[in-house]
């Protein structure tokens, strides 16, 4: 007889996968070996375990097939995918052959093991590793198939997962996992002519049908069906699949546009079709991005920008948070695609705006609003400014909220960049309040605990949003008011020797303050003459970002090296 795990031995070795992943992060982080930080019991253990692991993944149980319900099985395939993370390219030659052995069995519960190992072990292996599963066809979910041609395998596999997709719900969510996974084999296709195009019809009709199922309510099966639908956008060629991307548009606002006249009587009603809405609001914004990445494809998504918005505008009055998030997000895709055109819906979009940089409580909501203010602010430039002084207090007075999540406040000071760029000199009205709140907020950097993980995460997103707040800024004053920041470029140098001289710097903060500098010179010139001679500092710092390994730190040390030559020559 087999044994199988209980849950507490599952939860035991998942909190050593758990440990021995973050110390295999933290030797890449600091750049050392990180095989000798920890003493790989998991992979030592991996022939014993990995067996323990699948055998615990067929013990379903038949009344806990709702995915809420946690069971033996579910901690043995979360703990599998631990294992994945930890091992690596390990794990596949161990499972593969239990994925192969039960995927086409009878049996319900051989079936849904199958795919959930498969879908369990994707985040550890390389992609190398990976890809020939993908590429090459799958080749476990094909009975004994033996055709070379990589097309008809494709033709076979497609053919098998559609097949499949009809199954129990519980199977059906893990086949909309691999076709989640074959899709994304081809996303690096680029602008060339995709193998997956021809089935792209076939697939989204099945997923749409999928998505409409009444028995997949208790498996998130129309939750999982959408994010497939996703990524098979995402992941076609634009070009190639434009036409059927828009025929898919027209059919998810008709379904949006449904979910309006559904009669709401409680509270469960409500929340069957805000989690309906924002499933179909994920896929607008796919598609908006996706329709709007090349210039050939780019006039279908503007000519469908009114119908889109007034759903979106609908959508808001049902005040759920999660639609709200998504219909948030989507917007902001559709103001990036617009551009200026956009200005015409921000009369009627103002006030949701306003609502969602209220929301304290769903402070999700809050987080997304601002970001998409952002994007407003691009594609705007200076027509969003009848609008400023009202964004603006808001988000002053959010920054002064103890009330308000803190993991919010970053993202302010982003925003604040954006609009200061978008607006140009008009927003020297703004600079005296706006500074004050940025040097509380270096001070308060300067003061964190470093020794606090969660802290110091903070602190790095903290720093870096205040780097792209004056960054703005001062890109923002370049042409017509740059003496405006005179008085606070000493502040900023030394907040940026703070930054430099910290023991732990994270990169995107590294890249955020060698960028500030280069503004810095190029906005205010000859003035920061003395100030760039006095700071030795300097030319360690660039000097250190010009011998990294990241193209991006560095072109981007190259350009502020340019910038300061200028004023120091």
């Amino acid at each position: 007889m087999k044994r199988v795990l209980p849950s507490k031995q599952l939860n035991s070795g998942g909190s050593i996968c758990d440990e021995e992943i973050e110390l295999q992060e933290y030797g890449t982080v600091e750049g050392g070996d990180s095989g000798s930080a920890h003493s790989r019991f998991i992979e030592k253990a991996l022939p014993y375990l990995v067996p323990l692991l699948l055998d615990t993944m067929l013990k379903q149980e038949d009344q806990d097939q709702d995915d809420s319900i946690w069971n033996v099985s579910m901690a043995g395939g979360t703990c599998l995918g631990l294992v994945a993370r930890t091992v690596g390219d390990s794990i596949v030659k161990l499972v593969m052959p239990f994925v192969e052995g039960n995927i086409l069995k009878p049996d319900w519960h051989c079936r849904e093991a199958a795919t959930y190992a498969f879908g369990s072990i994707l985040e550890g292996p390389s992609v190398e590793t990976l890809r020939p599963l993908v590429t090459n066809g799958l080749d476990f979910l094909l009975n004994a198939m033996r055709d070379e041609n990589n097309n008809e395998k494709l033709e076979r596999i497609v053919a098998v997962l559609l097949e499949s997709i009809n199954d129990a719900p519980n199977v059906a969510e893990k086949v909309c996992g691999a076709i989640y996974y074959l899709a994304q084999g081809y996303e690096d296709a680029g602008t060339s002519s995709s193998h997956l195009t021809q089935h792209i019809p076939r697939i989204i009709s099945e997923l749409l049908k999928t998505a409409e199922r009444t028995d997949g309510s208790d498996f998130k099966l129309r939750t999982s069906a959408y994010e497939t639908l996703n990524e098979v956008v995402r992941s076609s060629n634009v070009v190639e699949t434009s036409l059927i991307i828009l025929e898919l548009l027209k059919s998810i606002l008709h379904k949006l546009g449904q979910t309006l006249e559904l009669q709401i009587v409680s509270s469960d009603d409500r929340e069957k079709q805000g989690d309906l809405q924002a499933s179909l609001c994920a896929v607008i914004q796919v598609i908006i991005q996706k329709l709007s990445s090349t210039d050939e494809t780019k006039p279908s998504i503007l000519q469908a920008a009114d119908p889109i918005m007034f759903l979106f505008l609908r959508v808001f009055a049902c005040r759920s948070s999660t639609v709200h998030e998504e219909a948030m997000l989507a917007i902001g895709a559709l103001a990036h695609a617009s551009g200026p055109e956009f200005e015409k819906y921000m009369p009627e979009l103002y006030k949701y705006l306003e609502m969602g940089l209220q929301n304290f409580e769903e402070y999700e909501v809050c987080a997304i609003t601002v970001g998409v203010i952002g994007d407003i602010c691009r594609a705007l430039e200076d027509k969003v400014l009848p609008y400023c002084d009202g964004i603006m207090n808001h988000l002053v007075c959010n920054l002064q909220s103890a009330e308000l999540n803190r993991s919010v406040k970053p993202p302010i000071f982003s925003c604040f960049g954006d609009i200061a760029l978008a607006i140009g000199e008009q927003f020297s009205k703004y600079i005296e309040p706006t500074v004050a709140m940025m040097r509380s907020a270096a001070e308060v950097c300067a003061q964190m605990d470093n020794s606090d993980e969660e802290l110091m995460d903070y602190g790095n997103q903290l720093k870096r949003s205040i780097f792209e707040a004056y960054s703005g800024i001062l890109q923002g004053f370049k042409d017509s008011k740059p003496e405006l920041m005179l008085p606070h470029a000493g502040h900023l140098f030394q907040f940026i020797e703070l930054v430099f001289r910290e023991k732990y710097r994270d990169e995107s903060v590294t890249k955020a303050a060698v960028a500030v500098m280069g503004d810095l010179a190029d906005a205010l010139g000859p003035n920061t003459k003395i100030l760039f001679k006095d700071k030795a500092f300097c030319v360690q710092f660039l000097g250190e970002c010009l011998q990294s390994e990241d193209e991006h730190l560095k072109e981007t040390a190259n350009w502020t090296q340019v910038m300061i030559a200028r004023v120091v020559s």
